[in-house]
């Protein structure tokens, strides 16, 4: 009898210990719809990333697919983007059996998707550009590939600063002066001013200031300097391209502009350095390439120990704007290229900016901006430098 007692004690014990057992899946439920979540914002966030990067390189839409999951962005160089919409709500539990035969409750209906399971919140598609509107209200607007019709009315020229493609009067140059600097400014006629003229091919000219406070090369410099070493990152190599093999596209020259204006009087130029058509003809400038110099990027990675001592913060940012004028000198488009971006991400490759938005213009100026650390006493703490080369411009077929 004792022994039965005994063996009745330890399985009352045993259920006891098995109850107080703690069932965690749902709790590991949650982790792991957490866990899908943070993945998920994260893909979002990339694919904003990619779409400010396709703005920045005048990247246009080709195509546009919707699937399953949302929609996939096609761009001109190739590469896609996929926009992810929301997910709908699970659905809800299934109903209790009913007892003796009743019908069992019916289960709760699952929530829906809530809209903060996706950033974007909808796409719109029109004929000339594609509208992106985040959940926040925020809109970006990409445009696309104009259609074949279209290209067809005009073909484009490209200034490759290339002797080989030059198409002007010869300049009896030296073999170390390239045949765009005419012979009356070769050697700098004692200042160091280059000009230039793209003539017989797309006619763009570039004139030395002589009015500028820090003339420098008098603004804009045929160059074919490239290096990546950053202790070379100074004003004894302000024209070298940073971490590129050469020009754009494989080639050998490139242009490096120098100079700003800003609101202090230190400016590294009282005026904005231009480039202009030489016969005085409006014509639309479809894009050109651009990419940092060595020095600039040295400056905004490591600092110069005085204006931007340590070099650029995790929100600087540093961009070219350019400005298009037209036959009666007025103001007539505005575009922007950011050289450096939030979370010190620069521009290390020949990149292409799309210049179109401009319109018809005879002439397009330069100004570099920064963020407002990159300000101090003397106005812009960067030096105003950036590379450019093929510059494409539009010209109407006969």
């Amino acid at each position: 009898m004792k022994r039965f007692f005994f063996f009745a004690a330890l399985c009352v014990s045993a259920m006891a210990l098995a109850s107080c057992e703690f069932d965690d899946s749902d709790l590991w439920q949650k982790v792991d719809e957490m866990q899908q979540q943070i993945d998920t914002n994260a893909e979002d966030i990339a694919t904003l990333t990619a779409l400010v990067d396709a703005m920045n390189n005048g990247k246009v839409i080709t195509n546009v697919e919707k699937t399953e999951e949302g929609y996939t962005l096609t761009f001109s160089d190739g590469s896609t983007i996929s926009l992810r919409n929301g997910e709908d709500g699970e659905k809800g539990d299934k109903g209790d059996k009913g007892d003796k035969g009743d019908k069992g409750d019916k289960g709760d209906k699952g929530n829906d998707g809530a809209s903060g399971d996706s950033i974007f919140e909808s796409i719109e598609e029109t004929d000339t550009e594609v509208i992106i509107t985040l959940t926040d209200g925020r809109v970006i607007i990409l445009p696309k590939k104009q259609a074949e019709e279209e290209e067809a009315t005009y073909e484009l020229r490209t200034l490759t600063f290339e002797d080989g493609d030059y198409c002007g009067n010869e300049n009896n140059a030296a073999s170390y002066w390239s045949d765009f600097i005419p012979t009356d400014t070769q050697y700098g006629n004692g200042n160091g001013h280059h000009a230039w003229y793209d003539e017989g091919n797309t006619f763009l000219s570039f004139t030395p200031s002589e009015t500028a406070m820090f003339p420098g090369y008098g603004g804009h410099a045929l160059s074919n300097y490239v290096g990546s070493d950053l202790s070379q990152g100074d004003y004894m190599h302000d024209l070298q391209a940073y971490n590129v093999e050469g020009g754009a596209n494989g080639s050998e020259n490139f242009c490096v502009h120098f100079g700003y204006v800003d609101e202090s009087e230190y400016g590294m130029q009282n005026e904005m350095v231009y480039f202009e058509f030489g016969d005085g003809e409006a014509r639309v400038i479809d894009h050109m390439f651009v990419t940092n110099t060595t020095y600039v990027f040295n400056l905004l990675t490591n600092g110069d120990g005085w204006q931007v001592p340590t070099g650029a913060g995790e929100e600087s940012w540093y961009k070219i704007v350019a400005y298009g004028y037209n036959e009666n000198g007025e103001k007539c488009g505005e575009a922007e290229f950011v050289l450096w971006s939030e979370g010190r991400q620069g521009v290390q490759e020949w990149t292409k900016w799309d210049l179109s938005s401009l319109g018809k213009v005879v002439r397009v100026a330069f100004n570099l901006v920064g963020s407002d650390d990159l300000y101090g006493d003397y106005g812009l703490g960067v030096a105003g430098y950036f590379a450019y080369d093929d510059v494409a411009v539009r010209f109407d077929k006969e």
